[in-house]
């Protein structure tokens, strides 16, 4: 694996943006691709997609559920929004 995407697959995805991990998913998926890629490389990148995956469903998660409050559909019992932080 270059030390490019071995950069990347060390850094926490909590710290990317949703379009960053985009990418990384990108850059992963087409080194999977490639020939000569060893099985544990391999899984190694799809360990981390995965994870980049997960991170990214809950993230799109939040601010949808953000949208529904700010839409009026997301209110508590008393009426008031919940505090969610995007």
């Amino acid at each position: 694996m270059d030390k490019v995407m071995n950069e990347n697959l060390a850094e926490a995805p909590d710290q990317l943006s949703v379009e960053e991990a985009f990418d990384q998913l990108e850059g992963l998926i087409k080194r999977m691709e490639e020939d000569g890629i060893s099985l544990e490389e391999s899984f190694a990148c799809y360990e981390k997609g995965i994870r980049l995956v997960r991170y990214c469903n809950d993230r799109i998660d939040h601010v949808e559920k953000k949208v529904q409050m700010l839409r009026g559909e997301g209110q508590t019992p008393s009426g008031e929004l919940e505090d969610l932080q995007v």
